[in-house]
């Protein structure tokens, strides 16, 4: 099935002839000969206990999966309960695990503070330099880390590349499609080994649910999962239907977002007021012909420059009346910010500086919003 059919057809689990995956609040399931066999193969997609899996979190689960192209996923509370369970569940001490410095704050974190005080050592690579990943590579390492599009400063991986470097030196390579989606990318295609979504953005697509996902090889998921029941980041039944809504409306909403996105882009280029538009579809992106190869398809996400300072960009936001001043992204309505004030207030200012997060940068998750709309909101904005 092509996508838009796929996000709406693929996991419903449709009980007694109903059309959608009804909402199961139950905390745990009748014992019996099947499920007794299944906890002791492993349970993973065993129906014994809403912690380890529910319908709900099952269902949602081979959604995502389906639309990546994976042969099996898993389900959390958060974006971040995904990334830190496939970090600290499949690495030990000793082990080594290339990165780069423009992830998400929160991964940036965990790699950095918390990663070390478990033994596991992280090397920082250049993000649009796979020959550096390689060159970072060590006897004892395990895995390398990417996010497809990063978070905030656009920059494209080039993930066929990644791949190939992590298959040829039999690593374990995860990418974060949170920024694109399985509708712009689906690394695994690619040769990419687990897939993370903080699914709370793009996937649902509606800022009324908190989860993340984890898709791809079944015996990589098999380990994550293990880690899940001994960590507990499980998903609550009523936030996966929620994303299993949301996912229904993927294939025709993504569309839009990448077109408001690029035309606010192409505007914003010409405004006195800005010093540098950041969007992959612009020719002048570093990235530009690794993007028309990579994700075609374009994004949601747009970055800006304003003339100034942050306290500049926080006076611009505080004049916008329909664009919505908040972190997070990917949903319906237009969401701003600037990432030195919020999501990577807490990453160290040389570091988001080298990164490319001026003063002045803006990120902003472009809505479904109509784009004359839009543009008047931002360009009084800009000009008050």
């Amino acid at each position: 099935m092509n996508l838009s059919t796929n996000s709406i057809h693929s996991g419903t689990y449709q009980s007694d002839g109903a059309v959608n995956t009804p909402v199961y609040l139950s905390s745990t399931y009748r014992l019996n000969e099947e499920r007794y066999a299944g906890w002791a193969a492993g349970a993973q997609h065993t129906l014994l206990y809403a912690r380890i899996s529910s319908v709900n979190s099952e269902a949602v689960a081979q959604k995502i999966a389906s639309l990546e192209g994976a042969e099996d996923g898993e389900i959390f509370s958060s974006g971040m309960a995904a990334i830190s369970t496939v970090l600290l569940g499949l690495l030990s001490k000793g082990d080594h695990i290339v990165a780069s410095p423009d992830v998400y704050g929160g991964t940036y974190g965990l790699m950095t503070e918390d990663l070390p005080r478990f033994g596991i050592e992280v090397t920082m690579a250049d993000i649009q330099d796979p020959a550096s990943y390689e060159a970072a590579i060590q006897p004892n390492t395990k895995m390398l880390y990417s996010e497809s599009l990063t978070n905030p400063t656009l920059k494209v991986c080039d993930l066929e590349a990644i791949a190939e470097i992590a298959n040829r030196h039999n690593l374990i390579s995860v990418v974060d499609n949170t920024f694109t989606s399985p509708w712009a990318v689906q690394p695994i295609s690619m040769g990419h080994h687990l897939v993370i979504h903080s699914t709370t953005k793009f996937l649902n697509g509606h800022s009324d649910h908190i989860g993340g996902a984890v898709v791809g090889e079944k015996e990589l998921i098999s380990k994550v999962f293990s880690k899940k029941v001994h960590f507990g980041g499980s998903a609550d039944p009523h936030s996966c239907f929620l994303l299993e809504r949301g996912i229904k409306t993927l294939g025709v909403r993504m569309p839009t977002h990448a077109s408001n996105a690029a035309e606010l882009a192409r505007r914003l280029t010409n405004h006195p007021q800005i010093e540098n538009v950041i969007h992959p579809s612009l020719s002048n992106h570093p990235d530009y012909d690794v993007a028309q190869r990579i994700m075609p398809n374009g994004t949601g996400m747009l970055a800006f420059v304003l003339k100034g300072d942050d306290q500049e960009a926080m006076k611009f936001m505080s004049r916008l009346s329909i664009i919505f001043e908040a972190t997070s992204l990917g949903g319906v309505e237009s969401l701003i910010e600037v990432p030195a004030t919020s999501s990577h207030m807490f990453v160290p200012p040389e570091v988001r500086l080298a990164s490319g997060i001026d003063p002045g940068f803006v990120r902003l998750s472009v809505g479904l919003e109509d784009i004359e709309d839009l543009w008047s909101d931002i360009s009084n904005a800009l000009d008050g």
